[in-house]
């Protein structure tokens, strides 16, 4: 297999540049934006809750999100929501432009930004399967992951340095940008529309017909639901992290970012070698393999002595592991799930996260202000445990998925 081989697809570049882009511009907000308030209020509380609203407009908009990403067109409905983020970014780097903007203001402006996330993921998943032949989708949901993480990596490198020298305002500002240069993408590639044009079902009965699949495919809704976890661990690490190099390291934005960076290295290697990794030991053992090694990661960061050298290279290979888990996971579902499902059934997944995110980040920054953030990582260990406990515990029955899978709901 040549994990690049759909990078010869004209239509999969432009995807792949655009979210580039646009992930660029995500991770360079998250990283000025947490830095800043944690800055700002010297409590990691404030940066939790700022991901906690942002995560949950996904509670709010994912049970709507799906059913449209099956009922109109994907690639319509992701250039939408890049216009509209497009905007609200723009909002928010006028207020910082302008002064200190008010906490209340950037909690409002993040969880609406949120809701754009939520209807954007989605429609750019489910057009993922509309872009590139099916035989690539193992090699192209690996790039797709070095989409996501060359973008983190590149706002993560350069998130801190904007903040101190030219302010929050400049790192929205280009983080507004960048949604212009992804919905350009989308607008230019070709793609074999779906879902087909014609009368559809209203929202509410569609929503319906995503649960009644997944209730008569148990097994998947159990991977589905596994699948997400070390996301959930991943997202709450953002907050974890601030603290740790903050209060553990005692070093400063830099760092931060570097640390941010070097996750993002690490999960940038998977989207390349997944593929390679699924070929040489098969799909089971390497979503099992690199789950009991995240977990060692977080592990180690929660009991080793502080070391920087030690710090960067565990949060590479934990970057790795986490990666390459929803690379395999990604193209795992693309193969059992029908194409007119995926929108309704990724949505489903999403939402759970979403949940699980908003309960996690809730009670990680108490958890890191009353002990510290080792304890943090300690958490993480066991929610990816959890994970690993639900992925063995379908895997007998979700072998069994792709002969009943080709039955539409």
């Amino acid at each position: 297999m040549n994990p690049f081989a759909p990078l010869g697809d004209r239509d999969f570049r432009l995807y792949f540049v655009g979210q580039v882009f646009s992930m660029a511009g995500s991770g360079l907000h998250i990283v000025a934006l947490g830095w800043y308030l944690l800055d700002r209020t010297g409590s990691a509380t404030s940066v939790a809750l700022v991901w906690a609203l942002g995560l949950g407009s996904g509670i709010v908009m994912l049970p709507f999100a799906g059913p449209l990403a099956d009922r109109y067109p994907r690639r319509t409905l992701a250039i939408g929501a890049d216009l509209v983020r497009f905007v609200l970014v723009g909002a928010m780097a006028a207020l910082a432009f302008a002064g200190s903007p008010s906490l209340p203001a950037l909690y409002v402006l993040t969880f609406v930004v949120g809701l754009g996330h939520s209807v954007f993921w989605p429609s750019i998943t489910a057009l993922l399967q509309e872009v590139i032949r099916p035989e690539q989708l193992t090699a192209a949901s690996g790039l797709a992951e070095i989409t996501w993480q060359v973008g983190n990596l590149t706002g993560a490198a350069l998130g801190g340095p904007i903040l101190v020298r030219f302010g929050l305002g400049a790192a929205f500002a280009i983080d507004a940008a960048t949604y212009l240069v992804s919905a350009a993408a989308l607008l230019a590639l070709h793609h074999r529309p779906a879902p087909a044009e014609g009368r559809h079902e209203s929202g509410l009965a569609m929503a319906r017909e995503g649960v009644a699949y997944l209730r008569r495919h148990p097994a998947i809704a159990g991977f589905g639901i596994a699948s997400v976890i070390p996301w959930v661990a991943t997202i709450s690490l953002n907050v974890v992290l601030v603290s740790y190099v903050l209060d553990v390291l005692h070093l400063g934005a830099t760092a931060y970012g570097l640390a941010d960076m070097t996750y993002g290295v690490g999960a940038m290697t998977s989207g390349i070698f997944a593929a390679l990794l699924v070929l040489r030991v098969g799909e089971w053992r390497a979503m099992t393999g690199v789950m009991v090694a995240l977990i060692a990661c977080y592990a180690a960061l929660a009991g080793v002595p502080a070391a920087v050298p030690v710090f960067y290279g565990v949060l590479f290979v934990a970057g790795f592991c986490a990666s390459a888990f929803r690379v395999v996971t990604t193209a795992y579902l693309f193969k059992v799930v029908p194409n007119e499902m995926m929108g309704r059934t990724s949505s489903s997944f999403l939402l759970v996260s979403m949940v699980l995110q908003v309960g996690v980040t809730l009670s990680i920054g108490p958890l890191i202000n009353h002990t510290s953030a080792e304890g943090g990582f300690v958490l993480l260990a066991a929610i990816v445990a959890i994970g690993l406990v639900l992925l063995l515990a379908v895997s007998t029955a979700l072998r069994r998925v792709p002969d009943c899978a080709a039955e539409t709901a």
